[in-house]
Protein backbone atom coordinates (compact mmCIF):
# COMPACT_ATOMS: atom_id res chain seq x y z
CA UNK A 1 0.00 0.00 0.00
CA UNK A 2 1.51 3.27 -0.99
CA UNK A 3 2.17 5.42 2.04
CA UNK A 4 2.17 9.30 2.65
CA UNK A 5 3.88 11.75 4.74
CA UNK A 6 1.73 13.32 7.36
CA UNK A 7 3.12 16.52 6.17
CA UNK A 8 2.54 16.03 2.57
CA UNK A 9 -1.49 14.32 3.94
CA UNK A 10 -1.65 18.02 5.30
CA UNK A 11 -0.83 20.04 2.58
CA UNK A 12 -2.77 17.65 0.08
CA UNK A 13 -6.11 18.15 2.31
CA UNK A 14 -5.54 21.87 2.96
CA UNK A 15 -4.71 22.71 -0.67
CA UNK A 16 -8.27 20.41 -1.70
CA UNK A 17 -10.00 22.23 1.62
CA UNK A 18 -8.92 26.09 -0.28
CA UNK A 19 -10.13 24.70 -4.01
CA UNK A 20 -13.95 23.49 -2.18
CA UNK A 21 -14.06 26.67 -0.80
CA UNK A 22 -13.16 28.59 -4.58
CA UNK A 23 -16.09 25.85 -5.99
CA UNK A 24 -18.23 27.33 -2.92
CA UNK A 25 -19.03 30.60 -5.45
CA UNK A 26 -20.38 28.08 -7.94
CA UNK A 27 -23.80 28.25 -7.19
CA UNK A 28 -25.23 24.85 -8.69
CA UNK A 29 -22.29 23.01 -6.65
CA UNK A 30 -23.24 21.87 -2.97
CA UNK A 31 -21.26 24.45 -1.30
CA UNK A 32 -20.41 23.64 2.14
CA UNK A 33 -20.57 19.92 1.07
CA UNK A 34 -17.47 19.95 -0.40
CA UNK A 35 -15.54 21.28 2.07
CA UNK A 36 -17.11 18.72 5.00
CA UNK A 37 -16.41 16.06 2.85
CA UNK A 38 -12.46 16.62 2.76
CA UNK A 39 -12.38 17.69 6.11
CA UNK A 40 -13.74 14.14 7.22
CA UNK A 41 -11.75 12.35 4.71
CA UNK A 42 -8.70 14.13 6.42
CA UNK A 43 -9.91 12.96 9.66
CA UNK A 44 -10.86 9.65 9.21
CA UNK A 45 -6.93 8.73 6.76
CA UNK A 46 -5.39 10.35 10.15
CA UNK A 47 -6.78 8.68 12.59
CA UNK A 48 -9.01 11.78 14.31
CA UNK A 49 -5.33 12.98 14.99
CA UNK A 50 -5.66 16.31 13.53
CA UNK A 51 -9.21 16.75 12.70
CA UNK A 52 -10.51 16.00 16.05
CA UNK A 53 -13.39 14.32 16.69
CA UNK A 54 -14.88 17.46 18.00
CA UNK A 55 -14.19 19.42 14.98
CA UNK A 56 -15.95 16.75 12.86
CA UNK A 57 -19.04 17.03 14.50
CA UNK A 58 -19.02 20.63 14.35
CA UNK A 59 -17.64 20.53 10.75
CA UNK A 60 -21.08 18.23 10.01
CA UNK A 61 -23.73 20.00 11.85
CA UNK A 62 -22.47 23.36 9.75
CA UNK A 63 -22.32 21.13 6.47
CA UNK A 64 -26.34 19.81 7.86
CA UNK A 65 -27.60 23.77 8.54
CA UNK A 66 -25.91 24.49 5.04
CA UNK A 67 -27.34 21.88 2.81
CA UNK A 68 -30.92 21.98 4.31
CA UNK A 69 -31.18 26.18 4.35
CA UNK A 70 -33.14 25.78 1.27
CA UNK A 71 -35.85 23.63 3.06
CA UNK A 72 -35.51 25.58 6.20
CA UNK A 73 -34.73 29.07 5.06
CA UNK A 74 -38.01 29.99 3.23
CA UNK A 75 -39.74 29.10 6.52
CA UNK A 76 -38.06 32.27 7.94
CA UNK A 77 -39.14 34.83 5.77
CA UNK A 78 -41.08 32.91 2.60
CA UNK A 79 -44.21 34.85 3.23
CA UNK A 80 -43.05 37.81 3.79
CA UNK A 81 -41.40 37.62 -0.10
CA UNK A 82 -44.80 37.81 -2.03
CA UNK A 83 -43.71 34.45 -4.01
CA UNK A 84 -45.65 31.24 -4.43
CA UNK A 85 -44.63 27.76 -4.67
CA UNK A 86 -45.25 27.85 -8.06
CA UNK A 87 -43.32 31.39 -8.80
CA UNK A 88 -40.27 29.80 -6.39
CA UNK A 89 -40.21 26.53 -8.67
CA UNK A 90 -40.15 29.20 -11.50
CA UNK A 91 -37.17 30.67 -10.24
CA UNK A 92 -35.11 27.78 -9.70
CA UNK A 93 -35.83 26.20 -13.25
CA UNK A 94 -34.97 29.97 -14.59
CA UNK A 95 -31.71 29.59 -12.46
CA UNK A 96 -30.70 26.16 -13.73
CA UNK A 97 -31.07 27.05 -17.34
CA UNK A 98 -29.42 30.21 -17.26
CA UNK A 99 -26.52 28.59 -15.23
CA UNK A 100 -25.91 26.86 -18.73
CA UNK A 101 -27.15 29.24 -21.14
CA UNK A 102 -25.33 32.12 -20.08
CA UNK A 103 -22.16 30.35 -18.33
CA UNK A 104 -20.49 33.19 -17.22
CA UNK A 105 -20.59 32.38 -13.38
CA UNK A 106 -23.15 33.60 -11.25
CA UNK A 107 -24.31 36.15 -14.14
CA UNK A 108 -26.54 33.20 -15.62
CA UNK A 109 -28.17 32.07 -12.88
CA UNK A 110 -28.66 35.51 -11.21
CA UNK A 111 -30.57 36.35 -15.01
CA UNK A 112 -32.32 33.07 -14.86
CA UNK A 113 -34.04 32.86 -11.90
CA UNK A 114 -35.33 36.77 -11.88
CA UNK A 115 -36.59 35.42 -15.24
CA UNK A 116 -37.65 32.32 -14.31
CA UNK A 117 -39.95 34.19 -11.52
CA UNK A 118 -40.82 36.92 -13.66
CA UNK A 119 -42.81 34.79 -16.32
CA UNK A 120 -43.93 32.39 -13.90
CA UNK A 121 -45.69 35.35 -11.97
CA UNK A 122 -46.43 36.95 -15.21
CA UNK A 123 -48.17 33.57 -16.38
CA UNK A 124 -50.27 33.19 -13.10
CA UNK A 125 -51.46 37.11 -12.60
CA UNK A 126 -50.96 38.78 -15.86
CA UNK A 127 -49.57 41.41 -13.72
CA UNK A 128 -46.34 43.13 -14.12
CA UNK A 129 -45.81 45.48 -10.96
CA UNK A 130 -46.33 41.98 -8.96
CA UNK A 131 -43.91 40.11 -11.11
CA UNK A 132 -41.10 42.85 -10.75
CA UNK A 133 -41.89 42.28 -6.70
CA UNK A 134 -41.17 38.30 -7.52
CA UNK A 135 -38.20 39.08 -9.22
CA UNK A 136 -36.76 41.19 -6.90
CA UNK A 137 -38.29 38.90 -4.14
CA UNK A 138 -35.98 36.16 -6.20
CA UNK A 139 -33.09 38.11 -6.21
CA UNK A 140 -33.09 38.62 -2.21
CA UNK A 141 -33.52 34.85 -1.32
CA UNK A 142 -30.50 34.08 -3.99
CA UNK A 143 -28.38 36.91 -2.63
CA UNK A 144 -29.21 35.40 1.39
CA UNK A 145 -28.86 31.53 0.45
CA UNK A 146 -25.35 32.46 -1.53
CA UNK A 147 -24.20 34.34 1.01
CA UNK A 148 -25.24 31.79 4.03
CA UNK A 149 -23.56 28.86 1.59
CA UNK A 150 -20.37 30.96 1.05
CA UNK A 151 -20.70 31.64 5.39
CA UNK A 152 -21.26 28.15 6.34
CA UNK A 153 -18.61 26.84 3.75
CA UNK A 154 -15.95 29.14 5.00
CA UNK A 155 -16.81 28.36 8.47
CA UNK A 156 -16.16 24.67 7.98
CA UNK A 157 -12.51 25.49 7.02
CA UNK A 158 -12.32 27.81 9.89
CA UNK A 159 -13.43 24.91 12.23
CA UNK A 160 -10.58 22.69 10.36
CA UNK A 161 -7.73 25.18 10.90
CA UNK A 162 -8.71 25.68 14.39
CA UNK A 163 -8.17 22.09 14.39
CA UNK A 164 -5.29 21.18 12.71
CA UNK A 165 -3.41 24.54 14.73
CA UNK A 166 -4.86 23.06 18.03
CA UNK A 167 -3.36 20.13 17.32
CA UNK A 168 0.19 20.63 16.41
Amino acid sequence: MLEISPTLLLILATALMLVTLVLTFIPILPGPLMPWAVGIVYGLLTGWQRVTPLAAIIMTLLMLVGVTADYWRPLLGAKTTGMGCRTSLGSFAGGFIGTFLIPIPLLGTVIGLIAGALLMELAQFGDLKKAMGAGRAALKQFVVGYALTIAISVGIFVVYLISIFSTW
